[in-house]
Formats: C-alpha cells, structure tokens, sequence
C-alpha cells in the first residue's frame, strides 16, 4: 500500500498541467447527494434517564444533502483558489464554510480534473449525526469531467471533522454529485 500512495504522489506532482488561461473564470458548483454515507457516529438520546442511555446512542442513519459553492477565479501562489460554500441535509443539519481549493489538470485534453478542497465552518446538526462541535473541519475533494465550454460534471468526496474541538468527534462523509457553471 505504501507504495502505491508513493507512485500515485509522484504521478500528482510531475503529471497534473497548470491553470490554463481559458479556465480562469469563478464557477458555481450545485450539488445533491448522501450526507453520512458510511453511516458512523452518535446522537444524543431522546431519554436520558433510560439506564440503557448512558448520553449518546450510535447513529447509523444517512441523510440526502444538497451542495451550493462558489469559487474565486483570485488565485493565490498561482494555483490556490479561495471558494464559500453551504451544505443541507434531509434531516436539517446546515454547514456554512469557507475554504481554499486548487485544480488539477489531466489528460492531454486537460479534461479530467482533481480539485481537492480544505475548508473550516459553522455546523448546526439538525436531527442528523451530532459532529460534536458547531466549527467542522471539510476536506476531501471533486473528480470531474471538464467540458470545451468549461462546465464540469463530477463527483465530490468529503469528510467532515471537529478536530477534536469538542467532546466527541464522529466525523462525516459525503458523496456529491456535482454540475459547475463557469460565470464571468
């Protein structure tokens, strides 16, 4: 294993081409898709005088989420983007965040593109998993496909985490299906 991750880092570095001019335009990323899709982690219990209670009961539920995001067309040491974005679930959680992503370019087409993402924000955790903090923590990424008129059709892969900020720390994971408009 350690040595795929190796090749696979390697091939990232010396592979990915830079930001070509004609993609330099902000974009709007809408999104639906599962929001605990591997199903970890706690909620509070409705009783909490139940002796079988004893604060929290595992939670192994998923919820449908939807994704609005924003990114800059600023960049920052030539390949960083600034980008804002929410996340909402069936289940009335709402994550407000903000962040710095970076396109990766591969292909001789410069088609399919690797955007991975880091982010920080403010969660409300409705009745989904409690993430043990109102600030989380987003990282993870998008794979797309880049179309000649510059939108973009992908998956997004997240995890979302406190970073031991509060008395437990679950984590979450989202899968999104993602179309990105460029806008000028």
């Amino acid at each position: 294993m350690t040595f795929f991750l190796k090749t696979l880092l390697i091939c990232l570095i010396f592979y990915f081409s830079p930001i070509s001019a004609k993609d330099a335009s902000s974009r709007l990323s809408l999104g639906v898709g599962i929001y605990n899709f591997m199903e970890n982690g706690w909620r509070t219990c409705i009783k909490t005088g139940d002796a079988a209670c004893r604060g929290f009961l595992t939670y192994k539920y998923r919820s449908y989420g939807y994704n609005f995001e924003y990114f800059s067309s600023k960049n920052f040491f030539k390949f960083i983007k600034p980008f804002a974005g929410f996340l909402g679930t069936s289940r009335n959680s709402f994550y407000s965040y903000i962040g710095l992503s970076s396109d990766l370019y591969f292909a001789k087409c410069k088609c399919l593109v690797i955007t991975p993402s880091l982010a920080a924000g403010y969660h409300i955790s409705g009745t989904d998993i409690k993430l043990g903090h109102v600030v989380e923590f987003r990282s993870g990424g998008d794979i797309t496909y880049r179309f000649k008129n510059n939108v973009r059709v992908g998956l997004g892969i997240f995890h979302m985490s406190n970073a031991n900020l509060g008395d437990s720390n679950p984590g979450s994971e989202q899968v999104i299906f993602k179309y990105q408009i460029p806008i000028n």
